[in-house]
Formats: C-alpha cells, structure tokens, sequence
C-alpha cells in the first residue's frame, strides 16, 4: 500500500516538474521580456543585449531569436541580423516575416534576383508589411520598370499614402517614356512627403529648438538619424535643417540619404538647393544638373537651375532653364520675372 502510494507520490512529483517552467526557462523569459520593452522604445542596442541573455539561457527561445534579428536589422548590423534570420528559417517561426526582412536585406545588398524571389513569394490577399515597395524598387534596379510599375500601382492600392510609393512610380514612368504621368505622380509624392514631414512628432523637438536659436542641441535630437537607413527620415531632417538655414547639419542628412538613393531626383536636388542657398553655384549645379537628368520636367529644378546659371553668368543656357520651367508653370512670377530680367538685359 505505502508503496503504491510511493511511487504515485513520486509520478506526480516528476510530472510537476515536467510541466512547471525551470529556473532557467524562467531567466530567458526576463530577460525577453526586458527586451521586448526595450525594443518598444526603439532602443535596439539594449534590446539586442537582452535578447542574446535569453539566448544564452534558451537557445531555442525562437521570440527571442526573432526580435534579435530586427534588432540588429534596425542597427544596421546587418550580417548579424542575417545570421539570426537564417537560423530562424528552418524553424518556421514567424516564416513570413522572416522572408521579407531577408528580402530587405537581399536588396541593402543588391542581391536584386534573390530579394525579387522572397518578396514575390510573400503571396497574400493584403500585403504582410511594404513589401510591394520594396519588390517595385528591386526591379526598377535590376532595369524591369514596366514590371515595377503594376506593382507599384497595387501598392499605392493597399496604402494611399505612402508617398515612397508615388515617387518610385514617377521614376518607373520615366524610365518606360511617359513624363507626364511621371510628374502626376512625382506631384502626389511631393504633397503626402510635406504632410509627412508635418505630422513626425519626432521632429517636433528638433523643430522647436531649432526655431529657439540652438541648432547644435537640435542636431542632438535628430543627428542620430545618419545612424539609419531611413532614407524619407533622412530627408524630412534635412529640409527641416535647412528650412532654418543650419546647412551644413542638412547637407549630412541629404549626403547619407544620396548614398543610399544616389539617383533619386529629389535628393539630388534638395542637395543642389543647399547649395545655392550657401551661394555655393558650381556644387549646386552638380546636384541640379543629375536631378534634372532623372527628371527633365522637375520644375523647382529648372527654376533654381535657371537662376544658379544667371549668378553664373551663363545667360544663354540659364534662359533655357528658365523658358522650360515657365512652359511648365506658366503663372510662377519669379521665373516669370527672372526671365523678362534676362530677355531685356544687355549681354553681360
């Protein structure tokens, strides 16, 4: 009898200690849950420490692997984000997601056929993140605009403003001849980006102090943006820099965000525009003239390109900037003006 009753003592016991969590499993769900705060603060570094603790304890802890990965994605410590999400692969956890941050980082590493394949795989009735984006950009890369354009189109259908969107269709337009539908969407991209930059609460701070006279302290607040690959936060900064003449701080947002986008008309522009408000004519003619050369028809393009060839004294090619700019804005006073000035002033 006793020992029947032994030996049922000792079965529950042992499946008490089967079922309850061990010490050990118990650490790696602190620290997970440590860093899953941390990482909800956008403090990736931190989050990172907390993740890899938990690892150590429960390296089959595949949550704590996950976030581990876009952790480091988010750091751009990118071979080790690779690292995580490969492991992470064969396990199934969180297999879509998984595959469009290895996309994303296939095209960071302009492995255009491999990133093109995990975002075409990512076949469902909505979009799992902006994977359309990014899929329309890998192919305009790779030379297949006509294909980009279609997919583009579907991802302007699922989130209307997302003006990243609108702006890469406009270049896939370009590339396949057809300017005018390249500039209706280049115009919608200009406006939701202006609502965009409006609406960053985290530019608030960066905006007040820079309004209060210190841009060293708003440069503390928004500088560490050249830490990531954000290339629209990249630009928000540096237009706002510059909006409050701080150029040099707005010249590092936009030399960052051209080396992650060099052909992009805008940033090239917004480059040359700097430069011009330095007075700085030859450097901002560089970035005007390769802006233009993306976009012939950019009209704030050939107008600060028309003025900075006028301060050049080139006045033949300064009047065919600014003759195409007022066929496009026939009712814009200043290229207006500047242009009667040209027409009516004596060789210089």
């Amino acid at each position: 009898m006793l020992g029947g009753l032994r030996k049922c003592l000792m079965a529950f016991v042992t499946v008490l200690v089967c079922v309850q969590p061990s010490r050990g499993s118990r650490k790696a769900q602190e620290h997970l849950g440590a860093g899953v705060k941390l990482f909800q603060l956008e403090r990736y570094s931190e989050a990172a420490k907390e993740f890899e603790l938990a690892l150590k304890v429960d390296s089959d802890l595949s949550e704590a692997r996950y976030y581990l990965a876009v952790s480091c994605f988010n750091e751009r410590r990118y071979p080790d984000a690779r690292e995580q999400f490969e492991r992470l692969l064969p396990s199934g956890y969180q297999k879509e997601r998984v595959t469009y941050y290895l996309g994303r980082l296939d095209l960071a590493g302009g492995r255009l056929d491999s990133a093109i394949r995990r975002f075409e795989s990512l076949k469902r009735a909505e979009p799992l993140e902006d994977e359309l984006y990014y899929l329309g950009s890998a192919l305009i890369k790779k030379g297949e605009p006509r294909r980009a354009v279609s997919v583009l189109k579907r991802q302007i259908n699922f989130n209307p403003r997302d003006f990243r969107a609108y702006n890469l269709l406009g270049r896939a337009y370009l590339k396949i001849g057809q300017p005018k539908g390249a500039e209706r969407e280049f115009e919608e991209s200009e406006q939701l980006h202006r609502y965009y930059v409006e609406g960053k609460q985290e530019l608030g701070t960066c905006r007040n102090e820079l309004a209060a006279g210190h841009p060293d302290r708003a440069w503390a607040q928004c500088g560490p943006v050249l830490k990531t690959d954000d290339i629209d936060k990249l630009v928000a900064v540096g237009m706002l820099f510059g909006e409050f003449h701080s150029y040099d701080h707005a010249l590092q947002a936009f030399e960052r965000a051209l080396t992650l986008d060099p052909e992009s008309p805008e940033i090239n522009y917004n480059f040359g525009f700097t430069y011009f408000q330095q007075k700085r004519y030859p450097e901002a003619r560089k970035f005007l003239e390769a802006a233009l050369g993306q976009r012939p028809d950019f009209f704030e393009a050939l107008a600060v390109d028309g003025t900075v060839l006028y301060e050049l004294r080139q006045d033949s090619a300064a009047r065919q900037a600014l003759e195409r700019a007022h066929a496009l804005r026939p009712d814009d006073e200043a290229v207006s003006r500047l242009l009667t000035q040209l027409n009516h002033e004596s060789p210089r």
